[in-house]
């Protein structure tokens, strides 16, 4: 065996080019693959985070009644048509025993009216959500003017990034006379100040902005005379996006044999562009992800096959001097399964080495375009069953690519293989 390894590593010495060209097509092939497949899914996660969990969440649970489609959360429904506590509770307690979702909060929607300077009267939309809680767990909303809104805050509400900086309805520091909706449905007059304004971390600033005042959940029931802790929706976040479809069914039959009343609705219904934009770019680069391993793969399968075509008059003397054709197919099989091998390690090495350091400084871009795919930073990271992938397609290509030809090679006779010089 040692002895067929020596040969191995002398046969490639003396055919230097050929060699080279395979190891480092391999290498590049292995490189780029692994990035594409490990940033890829980092990709895909950012995108949910940024278009879902900072704005709309993935998911609602509200009453089967309530029209949602295409009013990225901006419903309109009636006083009995808002959840019991018991039902809140219930539905939270389940969802918090699906490990595809990271947490689930209730929230009161609603819509209302501001009388600004010169009593201007101007529509609002409104989220009434427990702030501490959401801010530390759901969202990456930050506060880039005045005071945060604290658990409890009563007359008191945080208006979006789009509404102070860009409509302009309001100033962060002043009061307002806001008529707010009760638990009647009722609407009361109540003097709010608007202690902070609402950015977003991640979304391009530039081009895209909610609009909307938040207000703590407590805080507006205290304001408005609410008795009892009812809410229009439980809002629900992923892990990841593409976890929606395995995990709509399991709600859907927890509704459907505990709360008949209700129905959960994702955000390809209420907010159909959000959910397309990470869908649709994620399948985009699954496409070209899969035609680079496609082209990769074929190239190292078509240069291994040329050079051992290319060698059909060495098959012919070694048959001469007595090689076997299993020893033939052996030693050309063995040969090219060290190079791609050896190609396909330092390719991973490389693209791990890369994601490292980028892991370690991160990625920040103030593109516009590509705010959209990656925020204004990204961190790529490490995904154990990406890896997997890559190291079983290379594997196999070590394996099949030289031996395909490598049988071919052995089974041509002497005298067709001598013809060859």
């Amino acid at each position: 065996m040692m002895e067929r390894f020596a040969l191995c590593l002398k046969n490639l010495g003396r055919h230097g080019w050929r060699t080279r060209v395979i190891l480092l097509i391999t290498a590049l092939g292995a490189f780029l693959s692994f990035m594409s497949e490990n940033i890829i899914e980092d990709i895909a996660k950012k995108q949910s985070d940024m278009f879902a969990r900072a704005s709309v969440g993935h998911f609602r649970i509200l009453d089967a009644k309530i029209e949602t489609a295409n009013t990225f959360g901006y419903y309109s429904y009636e006083p009995d048509e808002m959840l019991t506590p018991a039902e809140i509770i219930s539905v939270k307690n389940f969802l918090s025993g699906l490990t595809e979702v990271t947490g689930a909060q209730e929230r009161i929607v609603f819509s209302g009216l501001c009388y600004g300077e010169g009593d201007q009267e101007d529509g609002i939309q409104g989220f009434a959500m427990d702030m501490d809680n959401y801010n530390r767990n759901f969202t990456d909303l930050y506060y880039a003017k005045g005071e945060p809104i604290h658990h409890g805050d009563e007359n008191a509400c945080a208006a979006s990034w789009y509404e102070f900086e860009k409509n302009k309805t309001v100033k962060v520091g002043s009061q307002y006379v806001f008529l707010l909706p009760n638990r009647n449905g009722e609407f009361v007059d109540r003097f709010i100040t608007v202690k902070g304004g609402i950015d977003f971390r991640t979304m391009p600033k530039d081009s895209m902005g909610f609009n909307g005042m938040f207000f703590d959940l407590d805080g507006f029931r205290s304001a408005v005379g609410y008795d009892e802790a009812v809410a229009s929706e439980v809002v629900g976040f992923l892990k990841d996006t593409r976890d929606l479809d395995r995990v709509m069914p399991k709600i859907d039959a927890f509704l459907a044999a505990n709360h008949p009343n209700l129905k959960a609705v994702t955000w390809r219904e209420y907010a159909p562009i959000m959910s397309e934009i990470v869908f649709g770019f994620d399948a985009m680069m699954k496409t070209v992800e899969t035609i680079l391993i496609l082209i990769c793969v074929l190239l190292v399968f078509k240069l291994t096959t040329f050079s051992i075509i290319e060698r059909y008059s060495e098959i012919g003397t070694m048959r001469a001097i007595g090689f076997s054709r299993s020893d033939i197919t052996m030693q050309f099989a063995l040969e090219g399964f060290l190079v791609i091998a050896a190609g396909s390690l330092l390719g991973g090495l490389a693209g791990a080495g890369l994601i490292a350091f980028l892991g370690k400084t991160g990625i920040v871009n103030t593109m516009i375009f590509f705010q959209f795919i990656i925020g204004n930073g990204f961190t790529p990271t490490f995904h154990p069953d990406k890896i997997a992938a890559i190291a079983a397609i290379f594997g196999a290509v070590a394996i099949f690519a030289p031996l395909l030809p490598s049988i071919r090679g052995g089974r041509v006779s002497i005298l067709d293989s001598l013809e060859k010089r």
